[in-house]
């Protein structure tokens, strides 16, 4: 039967043992996998993973008498297994290494599929364009797709084990750090159709430089290439360009040319908020797309989303309604606009690195505001050896930007100021200091933008920076 994983494919995993001898039957339908033993609320399988701050093989008793169907166990645990763990009714899978089985759990899984499955990867915008094409392809499929940022080695198959068994397309992120990863993430979802929204500066403490980041991320093409599967090409990106070349199935799109067949945009502009609206065109026809999403750059997501919906068979009125449909999600600090006592704040907080900060630069540049333009930039983490030199060049790119007030915050940030000293107001280690003085300058009509690697919090002063401005206007 569809979606389930039977005898067979379990006794491929690791070693099935049944503690109750009348139980025989061995297989999970339409698995509700978990590794968090809070969120067991009954007929859950638990993988009890070893991590750095504990060891999931701790709460195995906790998830059975909370009514768990499965433990997902290693073998070490299984051999040396404490007192109780016995009892009847227990079902275990146990395998050598539970992270290597929650993997082959769920490529087993996605075998029992015979659906598209379209993997989004790359350096910035991955989120937001899995979601756009999840939207977009939800006008007409079934579809389902990663939760937030479940994209690495254990989001990727948890992603897939919780695919219904109705689901007609599955949108899958993929997140890479380090080489070999994404051949690791392509062998457990095992996508049809792919797509890698650009080569960026990320991860280059352990990917180097773009070279080999774009080295990395490719994998996914080759992959695709080998089984049959369908690229869609980025071809505003050089380094993904010169990728494709030579790929057997590909699907280009791109802001520099509107081909005569396929969606293409023109005529981008910005409202007060930085939401882009634009005309989606393919062929003689055309439709006008506002999108609730904030950013220039949001653009060409959205037209890797209007392509794949084409590609898939859907009408512009369809694409549109997907596109227009989808909505920031609460937490996501991407580009998340808040108006406080006047003041104009873009919590872009979630993530940071070379790109993406001069993206944030130019959306705040575009702004329309009555006062000052103001950047609170923090520390861009996990470049590696090419940390000072990133910030330096960032510091340059900023020299260029139309902002007016600049406040640096952690250690690297210092060369973000080191190029801009006329507009620099101040360098802090401190966030509550750094909270104090931007709340003695800040006034009705200025635009603030907050950005940062996750490391380094800013979201904290963001926050306080809110509640503060509303306070004020509370008390007018």
């Amino acid at each position: 039967m569809k979606g389930v994983l039977g005898m067979a494919d379990l006794q491929r995993i690791g070693r099935v043992v049944a503690c109750d001898p009348q139980n025989r039957e061995c297989r999970i339908e339409e698995p509700r996998v978990v590794i968090d033993s809070r969120r067991v609320e009954g007929g859950e399988v638990f993988v009890a993973l070893r991590g750095e701050q504990t060891d999931g093989h701790r709460y195995v008793d906790e998830v059975f008498s909370r009514g768990a169907s499965w433990a997902v166990v290693s073998e070490e645990w299984f051999a040396s297994r404490p007192a109780g763990s016995e009892e009847a009714g227990r079902r275990y899978l146990v395998v050598g290494d539970t992270t290597s089985g929650l993997q082959q759990m769920a490529s087993a899984y996605r075998r029992t599929f015979s659906i598209p499955v379209f993997a989004v990867g790359g350096s910035n915008g991955k989120t937001t364009t899995k979601e756009l094409i999840a939207s977009v392809l939800g006008t007409g499929f079934r579809v389902h797709m990663s939760r937030g940022n479940l994209n690495n080695h254990l989001g990727v198959p948890l992603t897939l084990l919780q695919m219904p068994r109705d689901t007609g397309l599955a949108v899958v992120e993929m997140g890479i750090n380090h080489p070999g990863e994404m051949e690791l993430l392509t062998s457990i979802a095992m996508p049809t159709h792919g797509l890698l929204t650009n080569i960026g500066h990320e991860h280059l403490e352990f990917l180097h430089d773009l070279d080999g980041v774009a080295a990395a991320e490719t994998k996914l093409y080759e992959y695709l290439d080998l089984h049959g599967g369908t690229c869609f090409i980025n071809t505003g990106d050089p380094r993904l360009k010169r990728a494709a070349a030579g790929l057997a199935r590909t699907v280009p799109y791109g802001l520099e040319e509107c081909p005569e067949r396929g969606p293409c945009v023109r005529d981008v502009t910005l409202d007060a908020f930085g939401r882009p609206s634009f005309r989606l065109c393919s062929g003689s026809d055309s439709v006008l797309v506002a999108l609730k999403l904030t950013g220039r750059h949001n653009v060409i997501n959205a037209l890797a989303a209007a392509v794949a919906g084409s590609y898939f068979g859907l009408s512009l009125d369809s694409i549109r309604e997907g596109l227009e449909k989808l909505q920031p999600a609460s937490g996501w600090k991407r580009m998340e606009f808040q108006e406080a006592g006047g003041v104009m704040i873009v919590n872009d907080t979630y993530n940071a690195n070379p790109d993406s900060v001069r993206l944030a630069l130019d959306l705040l540049g575009e702004l329309q505001c009555t006062g000052r333009k103001i950047a609170v930039l923090g520390d861009m983490l996990e470049l590696g050896s090419s940390a000072e030199l990133e910030h330096e060049k960032t510091g340059r790119y900023i020299q260029q930007s139309a902002i007016d007030m600049l406040f640096t915050f952690g250690d690297l940030s210092r060369l973000f100021g080191a190029e801009n000293r006329s507009r620099l107001c101040g360098h802090f280690r401190n966030r509550d200091e750094l909270y104090r003085a931007l709340a003695g300058i800040v006034a009705s009509g200025d635009a603030v933008l907050f950005k940062g690697s996750r490391g380094m919090r800013l979201e904290e002063v963001a926050d306080a920076l809110c509640r503060d401005r509303a306070s004020q206007s509370t008390k007018l």
